[in-house]
């Protein structure tokens, strides 16, 4: 009875059951999107029956937004760029989000984010989201100005351009190029963006 008891994927092994669904969870999203990924292939991969995933979560979305709900950077290092000041921000940022997707635990919520964004509604407003209040709102308060959120949102579309062809398509050479190359080159429209003037052709 002991040895039942504590076997894996019993329901008395409620938090260690509950943590391998969401490490289950956070791979299979990242790797085949939401529309793709099953509560079954969730089961399978923690080990558990199925309807403990939604004993713990409910229903697929619910634990889709619970796995990509993670810290995905650490607000103390996006602090740090934006404290020191508007001057060469564009290139500082550029820097910090290649450096910040660069740990696998940051960059697998993101992809799941982004693969399933174009046919998944629910994960269309979940990467909207994120970026609004992880990147463009804490941006658009340091810019400062009537126009600052317009600024801000430009850069954070900047950056998921980037993110797109260096860690999704992996265009080359770009995928290989170090963040400091990429930051040289892409740093001054990012600073146009924030401190620039919009109007000018």
């Amino acid at each position: 009875m002991h040895a039942a008891e504590a076997r894996p994927g019993r329901w008395r092994t409620g938090e260690a059951s509950k943590q391998r669904i969401l490490d289950a969870a956070r791979g299979l999203f990242g790797q085949r999107g939401y529309d793709r990924t099953t509560v079954r292939a969730i089961a399978a991969q923690a080990h558990v029956d199925p309807a403990m995933v939604h004993y713990f979560f409910a229903s697929k979305s619910k634990l889709f937004a619970i796995a990509m709900g993670l810290p995905l950077q650490s607000p103390e290092r996006l602090s740090a760029q934006l404290d020191a000041g508007i001057e060469n921000l564009g290139e500082r940022l550029v820097v910090h989000f290649m450096r910040l997707l660069e740990t696998r635990d940051t960059l697998e919520p993101i992809m799941a984010l982004m693969r399933s964004a174009p046919t998944d509604d629910q994960s269309a407003s979940m990467l909207a989201e994120f970026v609004e209040h992880e990147f463009v709102a804490r941006v658009r308060d340091a810019i400062g100005g009537p126009d600052a959120a317009l600024r801000a949102e430009l850069v954070g579309s900047l950056l998921l351009g980037l993110t797109m062809a260096r860690f999704v398509i992996r265009l080359e050479p770009l995928a290989s190029a170090s963040p400091e190359t990429i930051a040289s080159w892409v740093g001054p429209s990012a600073q146009r963006y924030i401190s620039g003037d919009l109007d000018s052709g």
